[in-house]
C-alpha cells in the first residue's frame, strides 16, 4: 500500500503530503463518508513517518473494537469512546516512542466520544507532546465539538465516481459480473461495496428495494409484517436494525441521485433514523416508526 493506491481522494492525499513535509504535529481531521478511505490514508500516513510496513507498536487504531478489548466487555456494550480510553491514551501519548520517531493515534469514529472525552481530547489537541501525530476520522463533522474542529486541519474525503468505483472493486479482487450491481447500490463507497458483496448483503438490498416499492401502498400493519414483523420471538439487535436501514438506504438514495424528488424526504429520515439510533432509541422503535414515515412520504 501507498499513497497511489488511494484510489478518488486527490485533494486529501495532497493534503496529507504537504503535512508529512513540514513535520508538524497539528491534528488531521479526515471526514466524509463512511468507507471512502479516511482510515486507510491516515494509517498510510503513519507509516510514512515511522517508515514501516504492517503493525507498529506506536501507533494506535482506536475505536469501539479497541475500546472493547482494551476493558474485556463485548463489542455490543460500547456505545460511545469512554474519557477512560481517551486518558489512557493520552499517558502513552506522554510517554517516548517505543521503537519509532512518532507516536501516532488515530482515533476512529471521533464523532462517538462522550462529552468527558472530548474536553480530555481537546487538551490534546491543544497542547500535542513532541514528536506525536493525532487523526480524528469520522464521517460526521458536524457532531463533533467545535472547539475539536477548530485545533484540526480538515482533511476532506469525497463519494467516488463509478469508473473510481470499478477501479477500486477490481483492486478488491471482487468478481467482475457483480461490479456493476454493487457500483450503483454501494453510492460511492467501496468499503460498503465490499460489505455489500457478500451474498447475504446482496439479499438484503433486493429485500429493501421490494420493500421500497411497496411504501404507500401497503397498510401499516401489512407494511410491518412484509418487513419482517415484530414478535415476541423475533427480537433483532441494534446492528440487525442498522444494517436493515442502511439497506434501505439503497433503494431511496438510487432514486434521488435518478432525479426522483420525493425521494429527499425518505433520505432524510432514514438519516434521523441513524441519529436516534445513535441517541439510544429502542432499535425496533426507531425502525418501526422509520417505515410508517416512509409510508406516508411516498404516497
Amino acid at each position: 500500500m501507498s499513497f497511489e493506491s488511494i484510489i478518488g481522494q486527490p485533494f486529501a492525499v495532497d493534503l496529507c503530503r504537504q503535512w508529512l513535509k513540514r513535520k508538524t504535529t497539528h491534528p488531521l481531521l479526515f471526514y466524509g463518508p463512511e468507507g471512502v478511505g479516511k482510515k486507510t490514508l491516515a494509517l498510510e500516513v503513519a507509516k510514512a513517518l515511522n517508515g514501516y510496513q504492517g503493525f507498529h507498536p506506536d501507533v494506535h487504531v482506536v475505536d469501539l473494537a479497541w475500546q472493547a478489548a482494551e476493558r474485556k466487555e463485548t463489542l455490543e456494550k460500547q456505545q460511545n469512546l469512554r474519557i477512560e480510553t481517551v486518558l489512557e491514551e493520552r499517558r502513552r501519548l506522554l510517554q517516548s516512542a517505543g521503537q519509532g520517531p512518532w507516536k501516532v493515534l488515530i482515533l476512529d469514529d471521533a464523532h462517538r466520544l462522550t462529552p468527558d472525552a472530548a474536553n480530555v481530547l481537546l487538551k490534546i489537541l491543544e497542547e500535542p507532546p513532541a514528536n506525536t501525530a493525532l487523526f480524528l476520522v469520522t464521517p460526521f463533522r458536524d457532531r463533533l465539538f467545535a472547539t475539536i474542529v477548530s485545533r484540526c486541519q480538515p482533511v476532506r474525503f469525497r463519494s467516488l465516481t463509478d469508473e473510481e468505483m470499478m477501479q477500486c472493486l477490481n483492486r478488491l479482487q471482487v468478481p467482475t459480473e457483480v461490479h456493476a450491481q454493487l457500483t450503483e447500490m454501494a453510492l460511492g463507497s467501496p468499503g460498503r461495496a465490499l460489505h455489500l458483496s457478500r451474498d447475504e448483503q446482496i439479499e438484503a438490498v433486493r429485500e429493501a428495494e421490494k420493500l421500497w416499492q411497496s411504501l404507500g401502498k401497503l397498510t401499516p400493519s401489512r407494511l410491518l409484517h412484509e418487513a419482517g414483523g415484530r414478535s415476541k420471538s423475533f427480537k433483532p439487535n441494534r446492528a440487525e436494525i442498522e444494517q436493515q436501514i442502511h439497506s434501505l438506504l439503497v433503494p431511496a438514495a438510487r432514486a434521488l441521485r435518478a432525479g426522483d424528488m420525493r425521494a429527499r424526504e425518505p433520505v432524510r429520515s432514514i438519516q434521523s433514523a441513524f441519529a436516534q439510533l445513535r441517541q439510544n432509541v429502542q432499535p425496533a422503535l426507531v425502525y418501526d416508526y422509520l417505515l410508517l414515515r416512509l409510508s406516508k412520504e411516498r404516497k
